[in-house]
């Protein structure tokens, strides 16, 4: 079988004890329609042993063949639905370096322990108010995927230096969805996932995060899919950024 010129990855993340674990693959050729690789139903990864990247990827890929072909394809990016970096405040706080008097924001978004600067951008610009990753019960999936990329060696971008081989980033399927986080994707993302999902399930998200995996991984170059939304210059790469995809 001819090798992808790309290959998204999307997990939308459950937790350490959640059985809401949802992954899906999908595959790119230049000049070709995309290519589903597999999408899993909801798991729940085993506390019997130390999860690999293969027990995270074998739910949706189903066979050692196509495990080989995401492997071995020359770019391949992991969207993750999590945060996977934590506010610099809160981090300066945990490690005793935070010295200044701590004010009382009016709103939640501007509480510098709470959000990070890519979450405040995200409000600014299309008025959604993630969940926070240290005040709400985010901090359960954020700190799994942060802790699993790690022992796998992948890298997070833009947090770490960009490398060949597997990457991740973080995604936010619900910036797709005109009608709120349980709802469908716009006409056109929704055309391109399997008939068989089902909008606002977690499967329905791990796809919309493989396809913003995929864009990612192409360079920006699937003409089938909406162009990247990347950092500005100003944030603060150690807390990460959100990608997602630009309005059409």
């Amino acid at each position: 079988m001819r090798m992808f010129d790309a290959i998204g990855l999307g997990w939308d993340v459950g937790g350490w004890q959640g059985q809401s674990q949802a992954i899906a693959a999908v595959g790119w050729r230049r000049g070709e329609p995309l290519q589903w690789l597999g999408i899993s139903t909801a798991f729940r990864l085993s506390s019997r042993s130390t999860p690999t990247l293969t027990h995270l990827l074998m739910p949706a890929l189903r066979s050692e063949e196509r495990l080989s072909w995401v492997l071995s394809a020359p770019a391949v990016t992991l969207g993750v639905d999590a945060p996977l970096a934590f506010p610099r405040a809160l981090c300066a706080l945990l490690q005793g370096k935070e010295t200044a008097p701590p004010l009382i924001p009016e709103r939640e978004i501007d509480n510098p322990y709470a959000y990070r600067e890519c979450e405040r951008w995200l409000h600014q610009h299309y008025g959604k108010k993630p969940l926070s990753a240290s005040f709400d019960r985010l901090g359960n999936n954020a700190t799994l995927a942060m802790a699993l990329l790690r022992s796998w060696n992948i890298p997070i971008v833009p947090v770490q230096p960009y490398r060949e081989g597997m990457v991740a980033i973080e995604t936010y399927p619900a910036l797709a969805k005109p009608n709120g986080r349980r709802g469908q994707a716009t006409s056109a993302l929704h055309a391109l996932l399997p008939e068989a999902v089902m909008a606002g399930s977690d499967p329905y998200d791990a796809a919309l995060c493989a396809l913003m995996a995929l864009q990612h991984a192409a360079g920006g170059g699937c003409d089938a899919l909406p162009s990247l939304v990347f950092a500005p210059p100003e944030m603060p790469k150690e807390e990460g950024w959100i990608y997602h995809f630009a309005s059409r």
